[in-house]
């Protein structure tokens, strides 16, 4: 095997995506998809066992690409889109659309959802199609679950049918018995449209909405049920496809993390990148945030907050230092590393996050990326890289500095807000930190306090003298602003 070749699967992620295989003349002959493209392209190149595809196409590789993504679900989709695209010569029994599933959601007024092989009815909305029907069926049980729509191809219209064992299992609203109104139906069908298209965040408004309304019914019931599936979503966040087919197709086009592997001579192309800002006003309320993007996408399991502890004053070289040092001084924290670490700033703070990863004897790879000039700045190089503003490569980094940036305001905000919001309860004599704890934790807003009941206060054990102070001086600061 070459040396170039080595070097080229030594940079491989331990993570999803797809690959592509070329022949000798650049020509894309096989495009698959992997749970980890470090194991599965170097297998291509170390055949062993009778896998017969891997030793008929392991002689026909001179060169590969490979395009790491967030999810499993993501790789699946590009890979089908890949596929179409390249109609590569050993993809054959995939290139057929009626040989992928897909799935179905009818037009009726109480909607089915089912996974088919054929688009059968164009009034339908389909989505697909997908290459694992193991995994369409697991997502598809999963959602039904939190958003229990039918799954059968009964005509229900006429009123003749009887509910079935889904129905008693929660996988059914029951619209055939008339379980389930139009409006209340439609929304849970609205909810799994909006996961396959991947319109995460519009929907969890609506969602959030329509608990708020539950709640003002004093529907407490149907309220709960709205939260779940709001826990839902963000599990589909986690697990699942954010982006959809076309934004996905422009990813793997402009294969940006490589790209970057490439611009920043990096040994591994950095599926996971974790960008750190500090925020401070005159040294005050100072915080650190921590952002993880996966495959080119937020991951939000990789968020993390930190309030300053150690550092007085304003001396963002010392905060940044003390944010890094929270990450990675236990073994805990060391656990799961990122293929490249972002900081906001220039060069003096390129400077403290390598040292604070030599001080642990960590490898990984720093950059930091300065507001004005947008230059990037790496270790083995004294000026700072320009790219294009353009260029997907700076405008991805750009990203995470701006999100690590805005995760840090927010908490910062949060922070000032709360000391602002309960510091008219230091004023009032017999309110010490316990009662202080009580109230923020029970009534987390000083509008929610001036609306009280003395008696509201009394059920989490505060005296009714007190409980009468604390809801007159609120309502006299939001009067006043005193």
């Amino acid at each position: 095997m070459k040396q170039e070749m080595k070097l080229k699967l030594k940079k491989l992620p331990n993570s999803p995506g797809v690959y592509l295989m070329k022949n000798r003349n650049g020509e894309v002959i096989y495009v698959g998809k992997a749970s980890s493209l470090s194991k599965r392209v170097r297998s291509y190149f170390n055949p062993s066992g009778n896998n017969t595809k891997v030793l008929l196409l392991s002689e026909k590789i001179y060169d590969f690409e490979v395009i790491p993504v967030s999810s499993e679900a993501e790789a699946l989709i590009l890979e089908n889109k890949l596929i179409k695209e390249y109609q590569p010569k050993y993809n054959t029994n995939l290139k057929d659309d009626k040989s992928y599933p897909l799935l179905k959601i009818t037009k009726d007024d109480f909607p089915s959802i089912q996974i088919v092989r054929e688009k059968k009815n164009e009034d339908a909305i389909y989505f697909g199609p997908f290459t694992n029907k193991k995994l369409l069926k697991e997502i598809v049980r999963f959602i039904r679950k939190f958003y229990p729509v039918r799954n059968c191809k009964k005509d229900i219209s006429n009123g003749k049918t009887k509910l079935c064992i889904q129905y008693h299992i929660g996988k059914c609203s029951g619209p055939c018995e008339g379980k389930i109104n139009k409006e209340e139906y439609k929304k849970l069908v609205e909810g799994i449209i909006a996961f396959f298209e991947g319109k995460y965040k519009e929907f969890e408004k609506k969602l959030k909405k329509w608990m708020v309304e539950e709640i003002r019914k004093l529907n407490f019931e149907e309220a709960d049920k709205i939260k779940k599936r709001l826990f839902l979503l963000n599990e589909m966040e986690k697990k699942f496809p954010m982006r959809d087919e076309e934004e996905l197709y422009k990813y793997g086009q402009e294969n940006i993390l490589y790209n970057l592997s490439k611009l920043l001579k990096l040994e591994k192309i950095p599926n996971l990148i974790e960008g750190y800002d500090i925020s401070n006003i005159s040294g005050s309320y100072s915080v650190g945030s921590k952002v993880s993007f996966l495959g080119g996408m937020p991951y939000k399991d990789g968020y993390r907050r930190y309030k300053i502890k150690t550092v007085e004053g304003i001396d963002d070289y010392r905060m940044l230092e003390e944010v890094l040092t929270r990450r990675f001084d236990t073994e805990e924290e060391r656990q799961n590393l990122p293929d490249l670490i972002l900081v906001d700033g220039g060069k003096g703070q390129l400077n403290v996050a390598v040292s604070v990863l030599k001080k642990y004897n960590l490898k990984i790879p720093v950059i930091s990326l300065a507001k004005r000039e947008e230059k990037i700045y790496v270790i083995w190089k004294d000026e700072g890289i320009s790219l294009p503003l353009n260029s997907p490569e700076l405008q991805l980094l750009q990203r995470i500095r701006n999100e690590a940036h805005r995760f840090a305001i927010s908490y910062h905000r949060k922070i000032r807000s709360k000391n602002i919001k309960f510091s008219f309860l230091d004023e009032i004599d017999g309110v010490g930190e316990k009662i202080k704890k009580k109230i923020i934790l029970n009534f987390p807003d000083i509008n929610i306090i001036s609306t009280l009941t003395t008696e509201q206060l009394r059920k989490i054990g505060i005296g009714e003298k007190l409980a009468e102070k604390i809801i007159t001086k609120a309502r006299e600061v939001i009067k006043y602003g005193g």
